[in-house]
C-alpha cells in the first residue's frame, strides 16, 4: 500500500472536498509511481479524469519517487492543450502555498516552470531555464514532435538540438487520446524503447535519465500489455460509480434520401427541447463544419415562431464550437460555454434551452457536458467519446439523457459505376467501383457496434459508460466483436438493396 502522506497530498493536488475521495484508479496509479514503476498505457473512459496524471506525478516525486523530472503532456487538439494548461497552473498555485511540498520537489525560490507549446502561442521559455528542476509542458503533436526530431516550429537552429535534448531525456511524455495520432505514437515508442536512441555503450546508460511514454486513451484501444484500467474498487467508489451507471437512452433515426441532415439535426434537437419550452442543454454533433452551421441557423429559424402556423416565438441560446479558430475565438467560446452551462460541473441555471453545435473539436478532451444529444454517424471510436459529452456526471441522479443517432441512406452508386458492374473493366472503372464500395462498407460498418448495445425497457439502447465499458471488455473475448467495434468487420458489397454478406 502506498504511504498516507502520498495518498493525503492526492487528495489535496486534485483539489477534493474533505468528504471525497480520490479514485481508486489514480490511487493504483500514484502506487506504482511512488514505487518506481509505470504503465505503458492508461486505459479510462472519458469523463473519469486523465489530466489528474499531472497531479499524480508530482506527488509521487515530492514523495521521493524515481521519476522523470519533466513532464511532457501531448494532445492533438489546441482546445484541449488550454484546458490541461489550466489544470497545470492551479498545480503550481497548489504549489506555491506548500513550503514543505515546494521544498521537497526542489524548486528553491523558484515557482513550477509550465510552458505551453502550441501554434498561435508564445513559449516562455520556463523549462529550459532549469534542466534540473521539475516542469510541466503542455502542447501538440506538431509543436512537441517537431521539437523532438530536432526541427522546432519558431525555433533557432542553433537552440534545436537543446529542445530535442531536453525534451528526449529525462521527460515522462504522456500521449492524450493516443488513438487519434497512432504514427506520432510508434515514433514516440520507438524513441522511448528501441536502443538506437540510447548511448552506445550500454555502461552509459545509467548516466543518461530515460524517456518514458505514457498513452492514455478512452476507447478501448490501448495496444500495450502493461496497461492499467478500471478494477471492480472503481465500479463501487460513489463518485465514479455515479458516473459509469449514468442513464443515456440511445435511439437511431434512418432518414429518407429527401430529408436533409441538418434539418434533422435541428428538429429533433428542437423537439428534445420541448420545442424550445424546456431549460435543457442539447449537445448536436455533426462531421461537417458546414453542417453544424447550417443546423444552428435551421434551430434560430424555429426559434423566431411562425405567426401563419400561430406559433409563437421564443428565446434559446446558441454556440458553435469548431476547429480552426483563432487563441481570441477560442477563448471566447470557452468562456460562452461556461455561460450557457455546458462545461462539467458547471452551476448554471437556466431559463431556456441552450444548444451547442459541434464538430470533431467537441468530441475529444474539453470537458463538456450536456442533458440531451443529437448527432451523425461517426466511427464507433468517435462515437464513443461523443455519448462522453452527455449525462457526464450523472447528475441529477434520475435523469435520462435522450441521444439520437441519425443514419443518412445507404451511398448510392452513379450510373457509370452501376453499368461498369456489368461490363469488362478498365482500371479506372475499377477504382470507381471499389471508391463506391468503401463507402457503402463503413456506412454498414459504423452501425454494427450499436446494435451490440443491450436495450433498455424502452428498446432504446443502453449507452452508458459502463454498458460501452462491458462491451469492449466482450471484445476482447470475442475477435468479430473486436473487428466490428475497430471497423474492420467485412460485409460483401453488392448491388444496392442487396442483404450484407457474412464476415469475410
Amino acid at each position: 500500500m502506498m504511504p498516507h502522506e502520498s495518498k493525503e497530498l492526492l487528495h489535496w493536488a486534485l483539489g477534493l472536498e474533505p468528504s471525497h475521495s480520490p479514485f481508486p484508479w489514480q490511487e493504483a496509479l500514484l502506487e506504482r509511481m511512488c514505487q518506481g514503476g509505470l504503465p505503458e498505457a492508461l486505459d479510462i473512459p472519458t469523463g473519469l479524469g486523465k489530466t489528474s496524471v499531472m497531479a499524480i506525478w508530482l506527488v509521487a516525486r515530492a514523495c521521493g519517487a524515481k521519476l522523470p523530472r519533466r513532464l511532457v503532456y501531448v494532445v492533438d487538439r489546441r482546445a484541449v492543450v488550454d484546458q490541461a494548461t489550466e489544470v497545470a497552473v492551479a498545480l503550481r498555485e497548489w504549489i506555491e502555498r506548500n513550503a514543505d511540498l515546494k521544498k521537497a520537489l526542489g524548486l528553491g525560490d523558484r515557482p513550477l516552470p509550465i510552458s505551453t507549446l502550441r501554434g498561435q502561442y508564445a513559449d516562455n521559455r520556463e523549462w529550459l531555464e532549469d534542466p534540473s528542476a521539475p516542469a510541466i509542458v503542455v502542447g501538440t503533436v506538431d509543436m512537441v514532435g517537431s521539437r523532438l526530431l530536432f526541427e522546432g516550429y519558431g525555433v533557432s537552429r542553433k537552440m534545436r538540438p537543446y529542445h530535442a535534448g531536453l525534451l528526449g531525456v529525462d521527460t515522462l511524455l504522456v500521449l492524450d487520446e493516443a488513438h487519434l495520432t497512432a504514427p506520432f505514437e510508434h515514433l514516440l515508442r520507438a524513441i522511448a524503447t528501441d536502443p538506437v536512441f540510447r548511448p552506445r555503450d550500454p555502461q552509459w546508460y545509467s548516466l543518461v535519465p530515460p524517456f518514458i511514454l505514457l498513452t492514455l486513451t478512452a476507447t478501448g484501444r490501448a495496444q500495450a500489455d502493461n496497461t492499467l484500467g478500471l478494477t471492480e474498487n472503481d465500479f463501487e467508489h460513489g463518485t465514479l460509480s455515479k458516473r459509469l451507471n449514468a442513464k443515456k437512452a440511445l435511439s437511431l433515426q434512418f432518414l429518407d434520401s429527401n430529408t436533409k441532415l441538418e434539418d434533422a439535426l435541428a428538429n429533433r434537437a428542437w423537439t428534445l427541447a420541448g420545442e424550445g419550452k424546456d431549460p435543457v442543454r442539447v449537445i448536436v454533433y455533426s462531421d461537417s463544419r458546414e453542417v453544424a452551421q447550417k443546423a444552428r441557423e435551421a434551430i434560430e429559424k424555429l426559434a423566431k415562431g411562425d405567426k401563419k402556423a400561430a406559433r409563437p416565438a421564443v428565446k434559446i441560446d446558441t454556440e458553435l464550437f469548431v476547429g480552426g479558430r483563432r487563441v481570441f475565438e477560442r477563448e471566447q467560446a470557452k468562456k460562452r460555454l461556461e455561460e450557457l452551462g455546458f462545461i462539467a460541473g458547471a452551476k448554471v441555471v437556466r431559463t431556456c434551452p441552450a444548444f451547442l453545435f459541434a464538430t470533431s473539436a467537441g468530441e475529444v478532451g474539453v470537458d463538456l457536458d450536456a442533458d440531451h444529444m443529437v448527432c451523425d454517424l461517426a466511427a464507433w471510436e468517435r462515437m464513443v467519446q461523443r455519448l462522453g459529452r452527455v449525462n457526464r456526471r450523472g447528475e441529477p441522479k434520475d435523469h435520462v439523457a435522450k441521444v439520437f443517432v441519425l443514419v443518412t441512406p445507404e451511398p448510392q452508386p452513379d450510373k457509370k459505376t452501376q453499368k461498369a458492374r456489368n461490363e469488362k473493366l478498365e482500371e479506372k472503372e475499377k477504382e470507381r467501383i471499389e471508391k463506391h464500395d468503401r463507402k457503402v462498407q463503413e456506412w454498414r460498418n459504423r452501425q454494427l457496434p450499436l446494435g451490440k448495445l443491450p436495450r433498455l425497457e424502452n428498446e432504446s439502447l443502453d449507452a452508458s459508460v459502463s454498458a460501452l465499458f462491458q462491451l469492449r471488455d466482450r471484445a476482447r473475448q470475442e475477435p468479430d466483436l473486436q473487428r466490428i467495434l475497430a471497423g474492420v468487420y467485412k460485409i460483401s458489397i453488392g448491388f444496392p438493396g442487396q442483404p450484407p454478406g457474412s464476415l469475410a
